[in-house]
């Protein structure tokens, strides 16, 4: 037999569970955010000419994340989120490397130009002094 207090009590136990199913897992939404600024630094810094496994990588857990997020699927969402932002943090990082790279060997490419055209330049005034 249902009681009044038998009532009350499930009734309570209801609000309660439904308290707890909103606060479980909150959508993601500052590590979506934070992982599509990363992608967009990568982008900004050449990623996808000098670190472009890296990029693709970003953006496909990205994609993932957003996918899952449109899902409600807070767990996958905010874990691809997070993996999204260390590819694109790495991209970015890489790409960075390789062209400080690109500059040290052109830098030292110049160098070795000037070496060569100030012995040539010696040389030639060498030959040229009567003995």
């Amino acid at each position: 037999m249902l009681t009044l207090g038998g009532i009350r009590n499930a009734i309570w136990c209801v609000i309660a569970f439904g308290i707890v199913a909103c606060a479980a897992t909150p959508m993601p939404v500052e590590k979506l955010a934070v992982a599509r600024s990363s992608i967009e630094r990568a982008e900004q810094a050449q990623a996808a000419q000098f670190a472009q496994v890296e990029l693709i990588s970003a953006r496909n857990k990205y994609a993932v994340a957003q996918a899952a997020a449109d899902k409600n699927d807070a767990e996958v969402a905010a874990r691809m989120a997070d993996q999204a932002d260390v590819d694109a943090q790495l991209a970015e990082s890489t790409a960075k490397a390789k062209q400080q790279e690109q500059l040290a060997t052109e830098m030292d490419a110049g160098l070795r130009d000037l070496r060569d055209e100030t012995l040539r330049r010696d040389n030639s005034a060498a030959g040229a002094q009567p003995q």
